[in-house]
């Protein structure tokens, strides 16, 4: 019986360095859900200047659907703010979030 409980116990161990090897660190949120988030945060936090369909244009906001801003360039936007808009960067927290908005204002361009 001491061989059987031996095989178990080194089944278990393989088991749990097998697993613990795999393991991932957490990434960014996919495209897919990117966009619901970025929406959700750009309609709480961007919507008042820029428009919910990001062509309002308030306090000098441009218009984000005829922007030719890079997906990069957008995101710096966000993180440290440019003119009349601040950083967004102590509202947003994470990359991730500020990732989100970017992503969806991307979506807003005609």
């Amino acid at each position: 019986m001491a061989v059987s409980s031996k095989f178990g116990w080194g089944l278990v161990l393989t088991a749990s360095i097998l697993f613990a090897c795999n393991e991932t660190t957490p990434s960014s949120p996919s495209p897919k859900k990117a966009i619901p988030l970025g929406e959700e945060l750009y309609l709480s936090h961007c919507a008042s200047c820029h428009g919910e369909k990001g062509d309002l244009g308030v306090s000098s906001a441009k218009n984000l659907k005829t922007t030719s801003l890079s997906l990069k360039e957008i995101k710096q936007m966000i993180k440290t703010g440019k003119n009349a808009m601040p950083s967004f960067s102590g509202v947003l927290g994470s990359t991730d979030r500020i990732d989100s908005v970017a992503a969806y204002v991307n979506t807003l361009h005609q």
